[in-house]
């Protein structure tokens, strides 16, 4: 289905969450739906570029997770089941036959969404982050949570790059000097909840053999981040049926850097057999 030229560009609403947290979004386009899960140094703003590529042929949902953005943090402990069920909540709103994409921390959320209710639909796992291979945060959680609590956001953000996402010393400077880093800053302290949680997603066997969904994982060609490979290559071993793309040229932000190449790339998963 083309988009009608005469509907908005985009729609902005709420949805509402088991736990009562309200849950903000933004819909663009029209077409078969596709709810993104953004990762955890993100908010639904970085991906607007990308649903504008792909509004033509898709409607396009972009929620922030809990705690940023239009979305409330929850008045309870956070909890990965209560990210999931965020997901399930705008997935629901997107209506028949919508799919998922999932990127980095938000791939994982994706992928323990769709063994947990039975997702039948596309499931698009950009770089996922997963304990499969081995725990991320584990040792330097507690490093962490010192930062954070003594108010250095700044350097908790490089430790946290340098230790857990393992972010190369060369790639950690330059990232510094560019206009992401405040909005990574920002966002830091709650990213040492997610970390947590990040560690705990570790599928076993026999559950990933029960998922439902079609799965494609993406795999950025400059991705040289070890966990990025690592986790992506956990899953290729171990869902059965999985389509691997590569995005060429790009890394773990393409959504950001090239959002026009990842939605090809994405369109064609939400459309071949």
């Amino acid at each position: 289905m083309m988009e009608d030229a005469a509907a908005p560009e985009r729609i902005d609403g709420t949805v509402v969450s088991r736990d009562g947290t309200t849950i903000g979004y933004s819909r663009f386009g029209a077409g078969t739906p596709l709810v993104v899960c953004h990762g955890a140094f993100n908010a639904a703003a970085d991906w607007v570029r990308f649903a504008r590529a792909l509004r033509g042929s898709h409607s396009v949902l972009l929620y922030d997770r809990r705690g940023r953005g239009r979305s409330e943090a929850g008045r309870g402990p956070y909890s990965l089941a209560a990210e999931m069920d965020d997901l399930a909540a705008v997935v629901a709103l997107a209506g028949d036959g919508a799919a998922v994409l999932g990127h980095s921390f938000g791939g994982g959320c994706a992928l323990m969404y769709a063994l947990r209710d039975g997702f039948r639909g596309r499931l698009v796992l950009y770089e996922a982050m997963s304990a499969l291979p081995q725990p991320l945060g584990g040792a330097h959680l507690p490093a962490l949570r010192a930062l954070v609590a003594a108010g250095d956001h700044d350097a908790a953000t490089a430790f946290a790059l340098e230790h857990i996402v393992r972010t190369p010393p060369e790639k950690l400077a330059l990232l510094r000097q560019t206009p992401l880093w405040p909005g990574m800053v920002a966002l830091t302290p709650g990213f040492v909840q997610e970390a947590a949680a990040l560690d705990t997603i570790a599928p076993t066997a026999a559950e990933l053999a029960a998922l439902r969904a079609r799965p494609w994982l993406l795999l950025g060609e400059r991705s040289e981040q070890d966990p990025s490979m690592r986790c992506t290559a956990a899953l290729v071993e171990r869902l059965r049926g999985a389509t691997l793309y590569p995005i060429p040229g790009q890394g773990h932000a393409a959504h950001l850097f090239n959002p026009a190449l990842l939605a090809r790339i994405v369109a064609r998963c939400l459309v071949e057999d």
